[in-house]
């Protein structure tokens, strides 16, 4: 996997982009895609069940580890907002172009999280 071109980057001071129980509770993160303008979404359930392991099924493990180091995620295991990272990759539909993301989640009650929208990179 290769990093190509950084859409959102990192942030230590950004409201959450979804919160457990919040009254216009979104269920996604929704952007453009570089190359044909299609929507695409993160799903934020997704980001929640992948939430102890660190990445979802499309990532390897190898390349979390590889992922952890470029953004500077130490022992702690933490994210840049607190929260747990998680990596996921998303296809865009139309053309097929796919992306890295990067979410902090954290549960902040039982079974109530918050979640960060770290970064979105294009890949190769």
């Amino acid at each position: 996997m290769k990093l190509e071109t950084e859409i959102k980057k990192p942030s230590h001071q950004s409201e959450p982009d979804y919160v457990t129980g919040k009254k216009d509770e979104i269920k996604s993160y929704g952007f453009e895609c570089t190359d044909c303008g299609a929507d695409i979404n993160i799903d934020f359930q997704r980001q929640i069940k992948y939430n102890w392991t660190g990445n979802t099924d499309l990532i390897s493990e190898s390349e979390r580890t590889e992922l952890k180091k470029y953004y500077g995620i130490g022992l702690s295991e933490k994210s840049h907002d607190g929260g747990y990272p998680v990596f996921d990759k998303i296809v865009c539909k139309t053309c097929g172009e796919e992306y890295l993301t990067y979410c902090g989640v954290r549960e902040f009650s039982n079974s109530a999280y918050s979640i960060h929208v770290q970064e979105i990179q294009k890949i190769k």
